[in-house]
């Protein structure tokens, strides 16, 4: 019974270390475009430009300090994965183990691939609330003479 434990608590730190990487390629991807997630937008009751540059780089800041504190847990996630494995390896014999790796595999990368395709929905949603893409009005111009006119301004 012991080692069911250690098997649902390997699959368990699987989990959670695919959500973890998949949470810091989003944090990642938010900071190299500037767009800063809801849990991390910083608002005030000022509301001036200098204001409003102080709370865009604190949000910015507890971005970069997100990202390291994910790396921290992604780190330590590390090692326990390594250590409830190495665990398991001593109580299961070898085609156990591999059936067990290969199933919490699965199971994991089923977890990652809805978890990445949420953070990818939720960047852009963000990405365009907060960077806008500006649609160009083309000016139209009707020649009423008999000159031709080119395309440059």
């Amino acid at each position: 019974m012991l080692y069911i434990r250690h098997i649902r608590l390997f699959e368990k730190i699987r989990i959670k270390k695919t959500k973890l990487i998949t949470t810091l390629t989003f944090l990642v991807r938010c900071r190299v475009h500037k767009t800063i997630p809801c849990f991390l937008q910083f608002h005030h009751h000022i509301h001036s430009r200098t204001a409003n540059t102080i709370y865009q780089h604190t949000s910015l800041d507890l971005l970069r300090e997100t990202i390291h504190q994910n790396r921290r847990g992604l780190d330590i996630t590390y090692q326990r994965l390594l250590n409830t494995h190495l665990s398991i390896a001593n109580l299961l014999s070898e085609s156990d183990l591999a059936l067990i790796d290969q199933l919490t595999l699965i199971k994991a990368m089923r977890v990652g691939e809805n978890s990445k395709a949420r953070q990818i929905k939720k960047f852009t949603r963000l990405q365009t609330t907060q960077h806008p893409t500006t649609k160009t009005i083309k000016e139209t111009v009707i020649n009423h003479s008999d000159q031709k006119l080119d395309d440059t301004l």
